[in-house]
């Protein structure tokens, strides 16, 4: 009776090591495959590297120049429309200081004041934006309306 029993276990041992084998051999193709995508995509790594070249200095510089000298004409015209505010701002500062108590009328100018720097920061960001030309220019002309309607409605509060 007890060589049967070895001799059984002996058989079920030998079956468990050849699939075990069998698992390992699979695993085995498995990490092969698997090296030879990443050698492949290594490859591929390094031809993208290489294929890409860098701008030689002067292209970069003539790349920045042209870029600045289309943003010097939306530079001059944010520069304008700064300069109209600023005008419009202090014409309706003279108005308050002509027609209402001194204490009120400091209160009513350093918000038309406020609203003028906070209107120069906004023209300032359009213009640095990269929006298209035409748009810039929208959006410059619209934030003029908001600054001037904006003094529009602090000279009502003083006529309150």
């Amino acid at each position: 009776m007890r060589k049967k029993e070895l001799l059984l276990q002996n058989t079920q041992l030998f079956d468990k090591i050849t699939m075990y084998e069998m698992q390992i051999s699979k695993l085995k193709q498995e990490l092969a495959k698997k090296n030879a995508e990443i050698e492949e995509l290594n490859k591929k790594i390094d031809g993208i590297s290489e294929s890409k070249e860098e701008p030689k200095p002067f292209e970069k510089l003539e790349e920045k120049v042209m870029k600045q000298a289309s943003s010097k004409k939306q530079f001059d015209y944010g520069a304008q429309v700064i300069g109209k505010i600023v005008v419009a701002g202090a014409r309706y500062c003279n108005r308050l200081t002509d027609n209402s108590s001194l204490a009120n009328a400091k209160e009513l100018m350093n918000l038309i004041l406020g609203r003028t720097e906070v209107a120069k920061s906004e023209i300032l960001k359009i213009v640095s934006s990269g929006y298209d030309e035409e748009l810039k220019k929208e959006k410059i002309d619209a934030e003029y309306e908001k600054a001037v309607d904006y003094f529009d409605s602090v000279m009502a509060q003083n006529n309150e």
